[in-house]
């Protein structure tokens, strides 16, 4: 190389390393947010600050991912520092993937405002907290609830003082989503649903606002609860994932605690850890070994400490995110290798009461006889004027409660299309029976189903679900589903086609029709038939004269005599309370 070439060549490196110090320097704020003066933005101005984004940013893009309930489509805002959005080679890439849904419920707005100076700072790079992005990938949902977010008053949400204007907590359909993403009702819902199996994410975060106890902190989480995760997974997030998260926080001015869920009257006798069912975002995330959470913020605190504390909450998560992006990725690969191999699935869990940890707790002393200033009685409430720290008990031990050992197959019949529909959203492999069949299963009988006397979300949930099972061989039809367990969504197939999973699709009405009853008898038209059945089954007659001896008001009744026989032989439809989804426990064999 000459002299001059090389003269050249040093101009062009010097130029390249400026640009590029230039590039990764801090920005100024794109975005003017007001929640200083007690504003959150409308969902037109959210969305018109997030255009502002994808416009000036060219790692930042503005997706429609769907449609709602409302017929707004439902955006994704996804944040990647090599511009490449697309999901799959993202993950090819090695990056971890951090979702956060904001708006579920649009009374509690912090993470809509805290998401978009968040978005806004990360691009700009303040504090340096783009190099974050060299191992992770954000994705945003601005609002979800779009139709609650478009109902926007100042008298939506009675216990919340600030903002002044907030969404409602029903979407377009009157349905609280935060109870849908199972059952999947809402055009949200399956949106949703596409999103989060779209990105697939590592992390996944909802914010949220709670009015219950009132105490010193701002902000609260719903951890993802570790011992509803396979055991490395379970490891990782004792060990490393929380304790991280909450020393993060506690190096701000916004420390984190564990929502506050009573244990005992008094909270200084100790709080305990929720495990999330699959109806709420966080337990929904967990089915497909994702480390779902919640953050819940007290609407009693100002609501700038609301919204900057979320902020620090996601700038924790984005951070540990990258810090940790080989463990994360490392413990959810080897959760799905244990769940695939384990040879029992828990369908429900208690609280370990002989187990806990100390946290520290600013509350606030409760003072039972504070006077209403509405109606000048005593009332329950805190005395400000009267704060305290104390070391508190945290129980966030669970046990197994009812455990099953898992079946290699279920055998799901096309009929119950509604069913079939959301398995195939969820991604769930299949194969298509080619021809009629006969094959040998293990099916439930539900002798109990005990459902609520209201409706609950817009449906009548099935609280209580007893079962018996026995071996039958059952017909099935050319078009039935054939669906091995053992695959990477194994732990939504358990909790969604076991009977007496937390959230299956049998609880929430979606098997209803078995439980009716189709063929009968009549008392007059049954006794030809029943005197031939007693002749075809000598044994069922020896019990019915059994009866008739032991039984003096059974020996005068009629109808009951006619419907012992009737229930005891083959009359009896084989199909009525049997839960439809076959189990095969084995080899497939047809």
């Amino acid at each position: 190389m000459t002299h001059l070439s090389c003269k050249k060549f040093l101009v062009i490196l010097f130029l390249l390393v400026a640009f590029s110090l230039l590039a990764d320097a801090e920005k100024p704020a794109l975005l003017k947010l007001r929640y200083n003066e007690n504003y959150s933005p409308t969902y037109d101005e959210v969305i018109e600050m997030y255009k502002q984004l994808d416009a000036t940013y060219s790692q930042a893009r503005l997706i429609e991912a769907g449609l709602t309930d409302s017929g707004r489509p439902l955006h994704t805002f996804v944040i990647s520092r090599s511009g490449n959005f697309d999901a799959e080679t993202i993950r090819s890439e090695g990056k971890t993937v951090v979702l956060i849904n904001n708006g579920i419920h649009p009374g509690e707005p912090e993470g809509i405002d805290a998401s978009l100076e968040f978005a806004d700072d990360i691009l700009r790079n303040k504090d340096g907290m783009g190099a974050w992005l060299e191992h992770s990938v954000l994705v945003i949902i601005p609002v979800y609830n779009i139709g609650g977010a478009l109902n926007r008053s100042a008298y939506n949400r009675s216990g919340q003082t600030t903002p002044y204007e907030t969404g409602f907590r029903g979407n377009y359909g009157n349905l609280d989503l935060n109870r849908d993403f199972t059952k999947c009702d809402s055009e949200n819902a399956r949106s949703f649903t596409r999103i989060f199996q779209y990105w697939n994410p590592d992390l996944f975060l909802d914010t949220h606002t709670t009015n219950g106890s009132d105490h010193q902190h701002a902000i609260t989480m719903i951890p993802p609860q570790p011992d509803q995760f396979p055991g490395t997974m379970r490891d990782f997030l004792r060990k490393t994932f929380l304790p991280g998260l909450y020393r993060e926080m506690g190096n701000g001015q916004y420390p984190l605690i564990p929502y506050v869920d009573y244990f005992y009257e008094d909270v200084r006798d100790g709080i305990r850890g929720g495990q999330e069912g699959p109806r709420f975002s966080s337990g929904y995330a967990a089915l497909f070994h994702s480390y779902g959470m919640m953050t819940e913020n007290l609407i009693y605190a100002s609501y700038s400490d609301r919204v900057r504390s979320t902020y620090d909450f996601i700038r924790s998560l984005v951070k540990l995110s990258a810090d940790h992006q080989q463990e994360i990725l490392a413990s959810r690969k080897k959760g799905i290798e244990e769940s695939m191999t384990a040879g029992k699935f828990s369908l429900s869990y208690e609280i370990d009461t002989t187990r806990f940890q100390m946290i520290e707790f600013h509350g606030y002393e409760v003072d039972r006889q504070q006077i209403s200033p509405v109606t000048g009685l005593p009332r329950l409430g805190y005395d400000r004027n009267r704060p305290f720290t104390a070391s508190i008990r945290y129980y966030d031990t669970y046990k197994p409660l009812l455990e099953i050992d898992i079946p290699d197959y279920f055998v799901v019949p096309q009929a119950w299309k509604p069913v079939l529909e959301r398995l195939a959203l969820n991604k769930v492999e299949y194969r298509v029976l080619e021809r009629d069949t006969i094959i040998r299963v293990l099916v439930d009988y539900l002798d109990e189903v005990t459902s609520q006397n209201r409706p609950y979300n817009g449906h009548f949930f099935h609280s209580q679900v007893l079962t018996r099972s026995e071996i039958q061989e059952v017909r099935y039809f050319a078009g039935d589903w054939i669906i091995p367990v053992r695959q990477e969504r194994i732990r939504y197939i358990l909790e969604m086609l076991e009977p007496k999973a937390r959230d299956s699709f049998l609880r929430w009405n979606f098997f209803d029709s078995v439980l009716d009853q189709r063929e009968y008898f009549s008392s007059f038209g049954f006794e030809e038939n029943a005197l031939r059945t007693l002749e075809e089954f000598p044994e069922l007659k020896k019990g019915l004269e059994e009866r008739r001896k032991t039984d003096p008001e059974f020996a005068k009744n009629h109808r009951a005599q006619l419907q012992y026989i009737y229930e005891n032989s083959p009359w009896l439809e084989k199909s009525w309370k049997r839960y439809p989804v076959g189990k095969i426990m084995g080899r497939l064999e047809y």
